[in-house]
């Protein structure tokens, strides 16, 4: 789960910061790069990369509104600037019916980076500063983050916030629907799931309010809805919020379990279910098992070894070539786990001078190991 999260925070917000530790500044507290404009929705969207020595930039696509821009005419060559409460940016470059690409360069606005310096972040690179003013953030948003508990905001989950687009507002509403000691490190998953308090609550409901932070953004990962677990309740189980967790990452079906009752197993655990899908076996697989002609009781957790080992018909076909017919599911896969074939029953036969035991062969096996 924690790499599952990882994975959407870096895809959502990494390839702005990542301009933190770039050659591109051209001047103390200043950041270039290049821009390209699509028109969109009756609008613009700009999409920044700033200028980084070795490859080809990192971007971030953010949406403006023209009217915001001073100079912008979107019908001609020439300079236009953004100027916001957190700083500048001036464009130039060329520019058609709203579409155009160029360079532009920003210059934080001195009293925005002092005030969040007063507030202990001190030295912001110009490109967490110009995430900042895009997304208009002010020094408020983080005194109203810490007076919600979070004294001890850092810049990475500031940072995260900002470009989570989470608000105080969904913080306090995220703590009064879960809990008001919940680390902001899931408070920034949930809104990166699109977990908002409407959903807990329905989930709760769902799992009977047996729900962790990690479990409800494990639901929200997986895709985990009152669907799936309705039909999963119809295939006859009772499921707890964590059951349903792992039913999903697992890729548990009611068609799946389904084809295993059809296969002859009516009672079969949530547990076994589990472990059959994880094992990917299939209706098919059970029914050559059942055809290997084995006098034991072809329970779930035999099948699950025999999955496990590769044990098929052609293994126990050399074994009864090899003078051991009838060999049990348990023998099986003995024998498989210490790699006996025909070649090393042949010298154990010869070394003992008669058949061993399938039990003595083990020990010579083991033995063998041992001594290399």
């Amino acid at each position: 789960m924690k790499r599952i999260l990882s994975i959407l925070l870096i895809a959502f917000f990494i390839p702005l910061l990542s301009s933190a530790s770039l050659n591109g500044q051209s001047g103390p507290g200043k950041l270039e790069g290049t821009w390209k404009m699509k028109s969109h929705e009756g609008d613009i969207r700009i999409e920044f990369s700033a200028i980084n020595r070795g490859n080809d930039g990192d971007r971030s696509t953010m949406s403006v509104s023209k009217s915001f821009l001073t100079g912008y005419t979107g019908d001609r060559n020439s300079g236009f600037l953004l100027k916001k409460p957190g700083g500048e940016i001036r464009f130039t470059g060329d520019i058609t019916s709203d579409n155009g690409e160029g360079t532009f360069v920003f210059t934080p606005d001195e009293n925005y980076v002092k005030s969040f310096a007063n507030e202990g972040f001190k030295n912001l690179s110009p490109a967490v500063l110009l995430l900042f003013t895009i997304k208009n953030t002010s020094i408020n948003f983080v005194q109203d983050v810490k007076k919600l508990g979070y004294s001890d905001l850092s810049e990475d989950n500031l940072t995260a916030l900002v470009a989570l687009d989470v608000s105080a507002d969904y913080i306090k509403d995220i703590q009064d629907d879960s809990s008001k000691d919940l680390p902001l490190g899931k408070i920034i998953g949930f809104k990166a799931l699109n977990v908002d308090p409407e959903y807990i609550a329905r989930m709760k409901k769902l799992s009977g309010g047996d729900l962790s932070a990690g479990d409800i953004m494990a639901f929200a990962a997986l895709k985990v809805d009152e669907k799936y677990a309705e039909e999963m309740y119809k295939s006859g189980y009772e499921l707890t919020g964590k059951d349903l967790i792992e039913f999903k990452a697992m890729g548990v079906t009611p068609e799946y379990v389904k084809e295993m009752k059809s296969a002859g197993f009516d009672e079969i655990s949530s547990k076994d279910i589990v472990q059959l899908k994880a094992q990917n076996i299939t209706p098919d697989f059970i029914k050559e098992v059942k055809s290997m002609g084995f006098k034991e009781e072809i329970t779930i957790p035999v099948i699950v070894k025999l999955k496990i080992f590769k044990i098929n018909k052609d293994y126990i076909r050399q074994m009864d070539a090899a003078g051991y017919p009838g060999l049990s599911p348990e023998q099986l896969v003995q024998f498989k786990i210490f790699n006996i074939d025909k070649a090393f029953i042949d010298k154990a036969t010869e070394f003992v001078g008669s058949k061993p035991e399938p039990e003595k062969i083990i020990q010579l096996k083991v033995a063998g190991e041992d001594h290399k």
